[in-house]
C-alpha cells in the first residue's frame, strides 16, 4: 500500500472514531442536565452521571475533570442547543423581524422549552440557591442573549397593542407561560392526567400562548 493510501485509510477509520465521540460526549452532557436538574449540582453524583450515560466515571473526569466543570459545560451545551433551537446561532437576529417574527421565535422557544424541561428546572434551581454559578449563567448567556433581543426589538420597533405591563413583569409572564407546563408534567399528569410533554399537547400549548398574548396585535 502506498503511504498516500494508507493515511486515506486512517482517515477514513477516523471519521467514524470522532463521530462517536461527539455523541459520547452529547449523551454525557445531556444525563449530566438531567440529574442536575434533579438534585442540583451539589448533590448530583458523578457516578450516577456516568451510569445514565453508559461511560465510566474515570472517563468523565478524564474529559471534563471536576463535577463543576461537568456542570458548566453541560449548561454552556444547554444554550447553544438554545441558540440553535431559536436560529439565533449566527447573532444576526434577522429571523426576529416584526409581529410574525416575533411571534416565530416564540413557537420556536415553546417547542424548545417542550424538549429541554430540565434547562428551566435548572434555572429555578439555580436562583433560588443564588451565588457564584447563577452569577456566571447570568454574566455569561442570559445578559448578552436579553440585551441583544431588547436592542432588535427597539431597532425594529417593537409590537403594538401589548398589554401594559412592566418590561421585567412582561419577559418573567412570557417566560414562564412558555415553559412551566413542560417544568410541572409531572404535577400536570397526576393532577389532569395529561402528558404535556406528548407532542399534541405541545402544539396545543403552542397555540394557547399565542392565542394569549398577540390575538389581534399589530406591529409598528
Amino acid at each position: 500500500m502506498e503511504p498516500s493510501d494508507a493515511k486515506t485509510d486512517s482517515l477514513n477509520h477516523r471519521v467514524p472514531v470522532q463521530a462517536r465521540s461527539k455523541q459520547k460526549r452529547s449523551e454525557i452532557l445531556h444525563q449530566a442536565r438531567i440529574i442536575f436538574a434533579e438534585r442540583g449540582c451539589d448533590a448530583a453524583n458523578v457516578r450516577d452521571i456516568a451510569a445514565a450515560a453508559k461511560t465510566t466515571h474515570s472517563m468523565i473526569r478524564y474529559h471534563f475533570g471536576t463535577k463543576d466543570q461537568l456542570w458548566r459545560e453541560s449548561v454552556r451545551d444547554m444554550f447553544e442547543l438554545l441558540h440553535e433551537a431559536l436560529e439565533l446561532e449566527d447573532d444576526s437576529y434577522s429571523a426576529l423581524g416584526g409581529l410574525d417574527g416575533f411571534k416565530a421565535y416564540l413557537r420556536r422557544y415553546i417547542r424548545y422549552s417542550a424538549a429541554h424541561p430540565e434547562h428551566a428546572r435548572i434555572m429555578i434551581m439555580e436562583s433560588v440557591r443564588g451565588g457564584d454559578r447563577l452569577d456566571w449563567i447570568v454574566e455569561t448567556f442570559i445578559r448578552p442573549l436579553h440585551k441583544n433581543l431588547s436592542e432588535h426589538f427597539k431597532a425594529s420597533g417593537g409590537i403594538n397593542g401589548m398589554p401594559n405591563m412592566h418590561p421585567v413583569s412582561f419577559v418573567y409572564i412570557l417566560t414562564a407561560a412558555c415553559q412551566m407546563p413542560f417544568v410541572l408534567a409531572q404535577e400536570a399528569k397526576a393532577l389532569y392526567d395529561v402528558d404535556t410533554l406528548s407532542t399534541e399537547m405541545v402544539d396545543t400549548h403552542v397555540d394557547s400562548v399565542m392565542n394569549l398574548f398577540f390575538e389581534g396585535r399589530s406591529v409598528t
